[in-house]
């Protein structure tokens, strides 16, 4: 009986030793309030990729948010290299219905803050106003901490 339990203590042991439990990178993040309303991503990716613009690079983040309902994405394009800093040239944001129940909501203007960024890992802030056709409203609380595929 000693011997058994002795067994089942060594695997217990072993299964929390595990070396691919501190290779985990942790879940990506993006949400902002539009007006009084909060959205956060259920599903984010993100990447880098060429621009039209010569040189340049831009960062994507694309979620989809909790309730399934709209899709998010904000697009950086860096003037030069790819760095943390603040940024409105350049800066994109989108938030449409899928279902199309709705009209979607593009940036007038945005400024991000990125506060983190490499070839694997970005993370930042972001503020600023969506319109769809006449009607404006206020983007708070943006953030975002994602990995880089």
């Amino acid at each position: 009986m000693r011997m058994k339990l002795l067994w089942i203590a060594v695997i217990i042991g072993l299964g929390s030793c595990d070396s691919k439990d501190n290779d985990i990178a942790p879940a990506s993040t993006f949400s902002f309030k539009l007006d009084t309303v909060a959205f956060h991503s259920n599903a984010t990716e993100a990447f880098i990729t060429d621009t039209l613009y010569a040189g340049r690079k831009t960062l994507i983040v694309d979620g989809v948010s909790n309730n399934f309902e709209h899709h998010m994405e904000l697009m950086i394009t860096f003037p030069d290299s790819i760095h943390a800093g603040s940024y409105e040239n350049l800066v994109e944001m989108s938030l449409m219905n899928i279902a199309q129940k709705e009209v979607g909501y593009v940036s007038k203007s945005i400024k991000v803050n990125i506060t983190g960024i490499n070839s694997k890992h970005a993370e930042g802030t972001f503020s600023g106003v969506l319109i769809n056709d006449d009607t404006e409203k206020q983007l708070t609380d943006g953030t975002f901490k994602v990995e880089i595929y």
